[in-house]
């Protein structure tokens, strides 16, 4: 049971730090475009992946500080919410009584041990259910995949790099197996000449930017966190700045006419809504564009105006790079601060004595003051 309640205690972590960490690209989107950078797409896709990495690594970072015990270069020994709330409490910044803040700070550490019975077996129950519903989805996905290459006929390969061509797709996307690297093509498209060096050029692009690989990871990621409404904003955000960066960097890299180039954005979008075939995007892979409806309909057609809007501003982001290393540093550092701060304290520490002692007084005042209440009405 003390295995399961850490590894409980480890995934209520990340999906915390998820929400804190989605909050802070948030709001780091939210500065660059007051500060009129909100073109430099390429830079944001790579800090909100440095982020991401961040948080699935919190759990590694703060083991390797557990390592360190009792040494007072420990930083667990002095970064600690609990022993902040606590410090602040007796410092008298906190108005609330003892044992109601006791309970407060305890919270976690209460239904940790209740969550393996009743109501929190229950809520486990529902939470694998989920968990499991998405893994078959995600199963059903890899396997849909597979399908779709088996049938597909193989038109070029280029080192490593496979181009096939599939009556069962309409919209072309980018994709991989152990071994190799795959960009599928709807058959129909080899009619229009210049939609297919565009969509060539777009798909090889996501292949250079390793962009596959990260999709892989997040789809894999999926299943457990599908209860986390942070991860699947991030998750589609991060989705949404791959494909404007994707875009940029093949026009400044081909030099494709930007008229050609929206308009095959559109025809594209067009085709996988009207023939409603099988979706890439329901597959393990990095579609040319998104092809399926929201749950207003209107998914699809905010990023492909999105993405047209950006194309259409042209404006070049110069040094992404320097931009990034710039930023990640402090982001990166402070997610592992804050997976730190909100460990349970490894012990007790002299502020939450102190705590437990005024609580002993204050139960001890009351009890007193019931004896004494009780001893007069018998004086009387």
């Amino acid at each position: 049971m003390t295995s399961a309640s850490t590894l409980l205690n480890a995934y209520v972590e990340v999906n915390v730090l998820l929400v804190l960490a989605a909050l802070a690209a948030w709001a780091l989107t939210a500065g660059l475009r007051r500060a009129g950078l909100a073109h430099t797409v390429t830079a944001q896709l790579r800090l909100n992946r440095a982020l991401l990495v961040a948080v699935l690594a919190s759990p590694v970072a703060v083991a390797l500080t557990g390592l360190l015990g009792e040494s007072r270069w420990n930083p667990a020994n002095t970064v600690n919410l609990t022993d902040f709330m606590v410090s602040q409490y007796l410092q008298g910044r906190v108005t609330m009584n003892a044992a109601a803040f006791e309970s407060v700070v305890t919270l976690r550490s209460q239904l940790s041990q209740t969550a393996f019975t009743g109501l929190g077996a229950a809520l486990l129950a529902a939470l694998a259910l989920g968990v499991g519903a998405a893994l078959c989805r995600l199963v059903w996905g890899a396997w849909a995949l597979h399908r779709v290459l088996q049938h597909s006929h193989l038109w070029r390969r280029v080192g490593r790099v496979e181009l096939r061509v599939s009556d069962r797709v309409a919209v072309p996307f980018s994709t991989r197996t152990f071994r190799r690297r795959v960009i599928v093509i709807p058959s129909a498209l080899l009619e229009r000449e210049g939609d297919l060096r565009i969509a060539l050029g777009h798909e090889l692009q996501h292949l250079r930017e390793g962009d596959v690989e990260w999709e892989v990871l997040i789809c894999l990621l999926t299943p457990l966190f599908v209860w986390n409404p942070a991860f699947r904003l991030w998750k589609r955000w991060i989705e949404e700045l791959r494909e404007l960066s994707c875009d940029a960097r093949v026009l400044a890299r081909r030099h494709f006419d930007l008229r050609s180039y929206c308009d095959c954005l559109i025809r594209v979008c067009h085709d996988g809504l009207e023939r409603r075939r099988l979706l890439s995007l329901n597959l393990p892979g990095v579609a040319l564009v998104r092809a399926e409806r929201g749950l207003f309909g209107a998914t699809a057609a905010t990023l492909l105006r999105q993405r047209m809007l950006s194309i259409l501003e042209a404006r070049r982001e110069r040094h992404p790079t320097a931009l990034f290393a710039g930023l990640a540093a402090p982001l990166v550092g402070l997610t592992l601060l804050a997976a730190l701060s909100i460990r349970p304290p490894a012990d007790w520490s002299q502020d939450r004595l102190m705590l437990s002692t005024i609580i002993n007084l204050e139960r001890l005042e009351a009890i007193n003051g019931r004896e004494a209440a009780a001893f007069g009405v018998r004086s009387w």
